[in-house]
C-alpha cells in the first residue's frame, strides 16, 4: 500500500490541482451559481441583470419556471416558444412591475395543459392576461418537442451536478477564451456577465446580433433555409399538419377562457427573405395552407390573434428581424401596439395598454431595427 501511495501521490495531486483550477474558473466567470440563487437575486433586483452560462448549460425550463413560481405575475404571463422572446415588460406599460415572460418555458400541448393545472388547482396564482404564443410545433405532427414531460423531464441544475462541472472543466482548459473574465459583470455566466441572456423579465438581450447590426446595419438570415431544404429540424419529413394537435390546443385554450383569463394569440413572423423562398417548397406550402386555415378557426372562435405576418406586411423590412423566425423587440412591440390600437373589441387589459415607452423609444435617435438599445451595458454599469 506504501508503495503504491509513493507511486500515485503525484496523479492525485495533479488532479486535485486540474479539478482546483478549473472550480476557480467556473466560479469566477459565475457559471456555478445556482438556479434559484439567480431567481432570488433577479425577481427582485432594480438593475438589469442578465443570466447566460456558457459552459455548464442554462437549464432553460428549470431557469424559467423558479422565476415563474417566486414571482407568480398578476398581470400579464407570456408562454411559448423562443418567438416570444422579444416582448419586453415595457410594451405592457402599465403593467410592467407585474408581468414575467415564461418563454420557453412551455414547451408543447402537455406544458401549457400542466400550467393551466397550476392555476385552476391554485398552487400558482393566475395572471389577469397571457400572451400566448403558437408557432408550428404546437400543430405539427413529427416534432421532438412533444416528446418533453413537464415534471419527468425538468432538467436538473447543472451548476449542481459534479458530472457536468467536471465536463465544464474540460472545456475551460480547452478554450482560453472561456476563462477570461468579462470586463463587465451584469450577470451570472460567463454570457450573462458580458450582457447576453435572459433578463429579469424573463425576455432575451441578442447582444452579438445587436453590436454585428451597429457594426454593418446589415440582416442576416441564419440557417433556417438551409434547413428546410436539406430537410432538417424542424422541416424533418413527413412535415404534416395534426388535426388531433390541433383539436387538443383549442380545448386547452378553451380551458385559459373557462379561467376568466383574457388571452391574446401571437403567430408568430418569419423573415421575408425565408418565407418568400420556402412557401415555393412544396412540402412547406402544404403545411402551411393547413396552418393558416388553423389561424382562420382562432379567429373565428373570435379569439384574439395576432396574425401572422412578414416585416413587410406591415411596412418593415427584415432588418427588424434578429434572424428568419425571430422578430426583434422593436418589430414585437409594434406588432403589439398595432393590433391593440386596431382592435375591434373593448375593454380588458389591452385597452388600458399605454405606449408610452414604446412610442418614446421608436422616435429616440439610437433605436435601431435590431434593439431599442435601452439596456446598454454601458447604461447597466452606470445605473
Amino acid at each position: 500500500m506504501k508503495k503504491f501511495l509513493q507511486k500515485t501521490w503525484v496523479y492525485v495531486i495533479v488532479v486535485l490541482l486540474y479539478v482546483a483550477l478549473g472550480e476557480y474558473f467556473l466560479i469566477r466567470i459565475q457559471e456555478v451559481t445556482p438556479i434559484e440563487k439567480v431567481a432570488e437575486i433577479q425577481s427582485t433586483s432594480k438593475r438589469e441583470l442578465y443570466y447566460g452560462r456558457q459552459v455548464l448549460g442554462n437549464s432553460l425550463s428549470t431557469y424559467k419556471y423558479a422565476i415563474f413560481e417566486r414571482v407568480q405575475p398578476k398581470k400579464v404571463l407570456v408562454l411559448g416558444q423562443s418567438v416570444t422572446l422579444q416582448f419586453r415588460d415595457f410594451l405592457f406599460e402599465p403593467y410592467e412591475d407585474e408581468f414575467y415572460n415564461t418563454g420557453l418555458m412551455a414547451r408543447n400541448i402537455g406544458d401549457l395543459n400542466h400550467v393551466a393545472d397550476l392555476f385552476e388547482s391554485g398552487e400558482i396564482q393566475k395572471p389577469e392576461f397571457i400572451f400566448l404564443g403558437l408557432d408550428l410545433s404546437f400543430v405539427l405532427k413529427h416534432t421532438v418537442l412533444d416528446k418533453t414531460r413537464w415534471i419527468q423531464d425538468m432538467p436538473d441544475d447543472k451548476a449542481l451536478r459534479a458530472k457536468s462541472h467536471l465536463q465544464g472543466m474540460q472545456k475551460l482548459m480547452l478554450n482560453a477564451r472561456l476563462r477570461a473574465k468579462p470586463e463587465g459583470e451584469i450577470g451570472f455566466g460567463k454570457a450573462g456577465m458580458e450582457g447576453r441572456g435572459y433578463r429579469n423579465d424573463g425576455t432575451y438581450r441578442h447582444k452579438p446580433e445587436i453590436e454585428k447590426y451597429i457594426q454593418d446595419s446589415t440582416y442576416y438570415d441564419g440557417e433556417l433555409l438551409q434547413k428546410l431544404k436539406e430537410r432538417r429540424l424542424p422541416f424533418v419529413e413527413p412535415f404534416e399538419y395534426d388535426d388531433v394537435k390541433a383539436e387538443r390546443v383549442l380545448i386547452t385554450l378553451e380551458r385559459f377562457k373557462n379561467m376568466g383569463t383574457e388571452l391574446l394569440i401571437y403567430v408568430p413572423a418569419y423573415s421575408d427573405f425565408f418565407f418568400n423562398e420556402a412557401i415555393k417548397d412544396s412540402m412547406f406550402a402544404g403545411f402551411w395552407q393547413d396552418f393558416m386555415q388553423f389561424q382562420q378557426v382562432l379567429v373565428d372562435k373570435n379569439y384574439e390573434v395576432i396574425i401572422f405576418t412578414t416585416p413587410s406586411g406591415i411596412g418593415l423590412t427584415d432588418n427588424y428581424m434578429v434572424d428568419a423566425e425571430h422578430p426583434s423587440e422593436v418589430m414585437s412591440a409594434i406588432q403589439l401596439r398595432n393590433y391593440v390600437r386596431d382592435r375591434k373589441e373593448s375593454g380588458g387589459l389591452l385597452e388600458q395598454l399605454t405606449f408610452r415607452t414604446v412610442d418614446s423609444l421608436l422616435n429616440n435617435n439610437h433605436t435601431i431595427p435590431i434593439s431599442f438599445l435601452k439596456d446598454s451595458i454601458s447604461q447597466s454599469l452606470k445605473d
